[in-house]
């Protein structure tokens, strides 16, 4: 006969058990990994529930390479987390032995009229940071791989660069595990309810429960926070690596954005990185070439079908564009990818506190430009989900913004 009393106990021991817990992250790419971190790093009992696996190429934390800058065109009040997200990356470098940053420098140009350019260096001077001003003389000089008009000008700041986004991830898991995060992979969240005492996860492994929960899911987001699903556009974004032509040296290079003008999306290239591993049948490695994209783009994709493959007009688009802005980096094609960028009617982020909920924390909206503010928004949340307040300025991204 069996005992059911100890079964009993033993069921009431787990579900005690996984009420204990304090928090479940919901997402472990570049905002969920830094919030699991943060979390340990405060002591909490924290979950991480991720349907494929940390930095998964089907979503947005991927690429080999990535964007950190702080002269932010794209809102001054960045500025703050910018700077408290390149702390925390050196941190993690630090703590996990694992180089995540390459301080190449970051140009941005355009015309003599650009709102990119004069947007970079009016953060740099609202917030004393280090950018040089440029006209298209010293563009040229400076920074030979470049073809600009004869009223182009610029902004360089030499303290940004590329973080390895994968790896900063990686890292970010491994030293959140080391200090007793759990983290699961393979588990799709079915849906998430708060109640009085705490929120109850639903996964197709079962229930799961805690005091507090962050959602991080990226393009998914839309799928477990319904009422955000007018607020976000989830779109195909294609990458390339070319190698330059023979007798171009990019070692030296910078992180480049051209501002190509209103109804002209964007050009924008990274360096390429010294540490990537070179092939062993001789042919150019992704990442020591350049990589190049378009900022922005009009294909709506479903998440969980994934972005079609690159094809031929894809990069025909990229390699007109970027010939005429650095011919002589615009060489072979070596590799291209999609990655999804889920967009914001503004482009910039919705971070904050489910409406009507206390327990409920979100982070959404990256916009193609969140990779570099991972860790900030990470911080922010475990500081909401934990004890409710962060110091960290985040207010300016709450979507409460588009209630009227």
């Amino acid at each position: 006969m069996a005992d059911t009393g100890t079964g009993a106990k033993g069921a009431r021991a787990a579900h005690e058990a996984l009420s204990r817990r304090d928090l479940i992250v919901v997402g472990v790419g570049a905002v969920g990994s830094a919030a699991i971190r943060a979390a340990s790093e405060l002591g909490a009992n924290v979950l991480g529930i991720e349907l494929h696996a940390p930095a998964h190429a089907r979503g947005s934390s991927h690429g080999l390479s990535r964007i950190f800058r702080h002269a932010y065109f794209e809102h001054p009040d960045y500025v703050p987390l910018l700077r408290h997200s390149t702390a925390r990356f050196e941190s993690l470098e630090k703590e996990s032995g694992a180089r995540l940053l390459h301080r190449c420098g970051m140009l941005v140009m355009g015309d003599s009229g650009s709102e990119t350019v004069s947007g970079s260096l009016a953060s740099a001077r609202r917030w004393n940071l280090p950018v040089e001003q440029l006209d298209a003389t010293a563009l040229r000089s400076r920074f030979p791989w470049f073809a600009v008009p004869d009223d182009a000008i610029g902004a360089f700041e030499a303290n940004a660069g590329i973080v390895r986004p994968e790896a900063a991830v990686h890292a970010a898991v491994a030293v959140a595990r080391a200090r007793g995060a759990e983290v699961r992979v393979g588990s799709r969240v079915l849906s998430i309810a708060e109640d009085e005492t705490g929120v109850t996860v639903e996964t197709n492994d079962g229930p799961e429960r805690a005091a507090a929960v962050i959602v991080a899911a990226g393009a998914w987001t839309s799928l477990l926070i319904p009422e955000l699903a007018a607020l976000l556009t989830v779109t195909r974004q294609v990458q390339a690596w070319f190698a330059p032509t023979p007798g171009t040296d990019a070692s030296a290079m910078p992180c480049w954005l051209f501002d190509r003008g209103p109804g002209r999306r964007a050009i924008y290239g990274l360096a390429p990185d010294p540490l990537a591993e070179s092939r062993t049948d001789g042919a150019p490695s992704p990442g020591r070439c350049p990589k190049v994209g378009l900022h922005g783009s009009d294909v709506i994709v479903d998440p969980d079908a994934g972005a079609q493959a690159v094809d031929e007009p894809d990069i025909a688009k990229i390699r007109e564009a970027f010939r005429e802005r650095a011919p002589t980096l615009t060489g072979d094609l070596v590799e291209a990818a999609t990655c999804l960028y889920t967009m914001s009617p503004d482009e910039n982020f919705l971070v904050g506190t489910r409406r009507h909920c206390r327990r409920t924390h979100f982070a959404a909206g990256l916009s193609g430009h969140g990779f570099k503010l991972a860790p900030a928004l990470g911080d922010a949340l475990a500081g909401l989900a934990l004890s409710g307040q962060t110091d960290l300025p985040v207010g300016f991204l709450s979507p409460r913004r588009f209630d009227t």
